[in-house]
């Protein structure tokens, strides 16, 4: 049982490292690009240039 949950916590460890990687790329390319990001904060939907999101 022991040994299931620790390769449980692996699994959600690596797809975590995976979304943070993907999102950095992501990032990175609409910068290259000067184009928007559309993101929730604070309930509400809103576009911000993804420059921007550096200095957050």
């Amino acid at each position: 049982m022991k040994e299931k949950k620790e390769s449980h916590t692996e699994f959600i460890s690596k797809v975590l490292k995976g979304l943070k990687l993907s999102s950095e790329r992501m990032i990175q390319s609409k910068i290259e690009k000067n184009q928007s990001v559309v993101i929730m904060r604070d309930g509400k939907v809103i576009t911000i240039k993804a420059s921007e999101l550096r200095k957050l």
